[in-house]
């Protein structure tokens, strides 16, 4: 480059600690562009999360501006998750600094087709196709209040998508994605890039553990419902010889419940970092169960980076094409055979060796970040 890169970055939350699946993405994507020498200029909605001067490591300049949230932003046709991400400081911080501008999602695409914005580059990244994920939502839902939010607002953001024919570029996370948007935009430049993550490097450990794991952020409807179904389906009558720990942030009262009636699951609420990190690395297996594909689950990635066996639905890997470095199993009898199978025997090197040739160069930071800096010097 003649001279650095710059880019600005709207992310929907700030984006540390990287400890639940989208803000994952942001931060990783943040240090390995920052490690080709792109001069990040980041801007944060904070929603639930504390500034962090981490992210001054590696963003030349870090903004934060307040979530507008309340009763009072639902009265709109645009998606409550985009209307409660708006600030002038925001616009007017973008019209200083003449650089490309990545949109985090449709939530942060408020800005998208402003008119002070019509000569920049403007780059999306769609973390999911998310009417389809809402819609989903609103079939998990228990709570009508909750269940009515969710369709009205899987309804306006299947309106509001459209917006994305204003960028210059879209960035699909998984091949699924991809292919939905190709169909929705013929005309769009759309190119798939996985999604960033903690791992340079593969770290699965040869032998075997004396656990069962599943994780994930147990707030999401869809991750308590996978841990719902492994107490109720798969573990309940005791025919797994080893324990199953659940682990992830915000357990629910329910799933504490049902899990504390069972004497070998186990709940591991809210751990650091580091510590579900080495619950993932010294599990025998990690079990990762979801009931609705949209996406790129990051979980999936770093458990076959880190872990060992993996067992997984249908859902978890449907067009990922990392289906071939999991066992598939889709109803609870066969999956309790598979684990009791795999209880018996380790993990051994010929099975790290095929992770390597599996995930080849297509799952790493540094290869995605070449690929997205490409698309920078494109436009």
């Amino acid at each position: 480059m003649k001279e650095s890169q710059q880019l600005h970055l709207i992310a929907f939350n700030i984006p540390f600690p990287a400890n639940y699946g989208g803000v994952i993405d942001v931060f990783y994507k943040i240090k390995a562009l920052h490690e080709l020498g792109v001069e990040i200029h980041l801007h944060c909605f904070e929603y639930g999360r504390t500034e962090s001067d981490v992210l001054l490591m590696y963003c030349k300049t870090v903004h934060y501006y307040k979530r507008k949230t309340g009763l009072l932003q639902q009265f709109s046709f645009k998606p409550y998750i985009t209307n409660t991400r708006f600030s002038a400081q925001l616009l007017e911080n973008l019209t200083k600094i003449n650089a490309p501008i990545l949109f985090e999602g449709l939530h942060c695409c408020y800005y998208l087709n402003h008119p002070d914005l019509k000569n920049d580059v403007k780059i999306v990244r769609i973390h999911n196709v998310e009417w389809e994920y809402y819609l989903h939502l609103a079939q998990l839902e228990r709570q009508w209040i909750k269940k009515t939010y969710f369709l009205i607002e899987s309804f306006r953001l299947k309106k509001y998508q459209s917006i994305i024919k204003y960028a210059n570029q879209i960035i699909a996370i998984s091949p699924q994605d991809e292919q939905k948007l190709i169909a929705q935009f013929p005309n769009q430049p759309i190119k798939y890039i996985p999604a960033f993550h903690p791992n340079e490097t593969i770290k699965s450990q040869v032998g075997a553990g004396d656990y069962i794991l599943f994780h994930g952020d147990l707030s999401v409807k869809d991750n308590e419902a996978g841990a719902i179904y492994l107490i109720e389906e798969v573990f309940k009558n005791g025919k797994i010889p080893m324990p199953l720990v659940i682990a992830g942030l915000n357990p629910s009262a329910r799933l504490i419940q049902l899990a504390e009636k069972i004497p070998h699951v186990t709940i591991k609420a809210n751990l650091s970092h580091e510590d579900l990190q080495n619950l993932i690395c010294k599990a025998h297996i990690n079990i990762l169960i979801s009931f609705q594909s949209a996406g790129m689950k990051l979980k999936l990635l770093n458990a076959l980076f880190t872990g060992r066996f993996c067992v997984v639905n249908t859902p978890m890997i449907k067009d990922t094409g990392l289906a071939d470095l999991c066992i598939v199993q889709d109803n609870a009898i066969d999956t309790q055979k598979e684990l009791q199978q795999l209880c018996l025997v380790s993990f051994q090197d010929k099975d790290v060796q095929k992770r390597h040739q599996g995930l080849g160069k297509t799952f790493f930071n540094s290869y995605n970040a070449q690929e997205f800096l490409s698309l920078l010097k494109e436009h």
